[in-house]
């Protein structure tokens, strides 16, 4: 949905999404706002992003490719996850650019639960045990203990709201937002 919105907004996008399949399987590819694809075989020497010129969608999990299906690559059965977790260090994989930008970032976690040990262990080693340095909230209907201590940690902000109604709520201000002079 992401991308689509993207798309239907006119604005420019790199992807990054993880191999999970194939012999390609542990590494990442860029899908670059052209449509050219670029494997990241060296992610400390890869310059391919800009960073500064466009958004990138970062996909960890991999993702489904809604034009050609034998393109999709991802994890998600519990067998796919010990393989991804224990074949795979996610942190030396993404693109050394991409992973100093996501260090000076906000985030917005979706409808994640904690109680989902793959999570956690993802994001245990993207974060290791670190607070994060810039503001960050999750949305998320009545947080479970597991998940309320996970946070807390790490100093992300929980709005206890289901996720269909923060969507709504944000698409209702955006709109309410005054039109940017040349009309975008």
């Amino acid at each position: 949905m992401l991308e689509r919105g993207f798309k239907a907004a006119g604005e420019p996008f790199d992807l990054v999404s993880y191999i999970a399949d194939g012999e390609q399987r542990g590494k990442f590819l860029h899908w670059k706002p052209e449509g050219e694809t670029c494997l990241i075989e060296k992610p400390n020497e890869y310059r391919g992003l800009s960073l500064d010129q466009r958004t990138v969608i970062l996909k960890i999990h991999g993702a489904v490719d809604r034009v050609a299906a034998e393109r999709d690559s991802y994890v998600i059965t519990e067998d796919h996850y010990i393989d991804y977790l224990t074949r795979t260090d996610i942190s030396n994989l993404v693109p050394v650019t991409l992973t100093a930008k996501l260090r000076k970032s906000h985030f917005l976690f979706l409808g994640y639960s904690l109680s989902d040990w793959n999570l956690r262990v993802i994001l245990h080693r993207i974060w290791g045990e670190q607070k994060l340095n810039y503001k960050s909230w999750t949305i998320q209907l009545n947080p479970q203990q597991i998940d309320q201590e996970f946070w807390r940690k790490r100093d992300v902000d929980i709005l206890n709201m289901q996720l269909e109604d923060y969507i709504n709520t944000l698409n209702e201000r955006v709109q309410a937002l005054p039109q940017a002079r040349g009309g975008t």
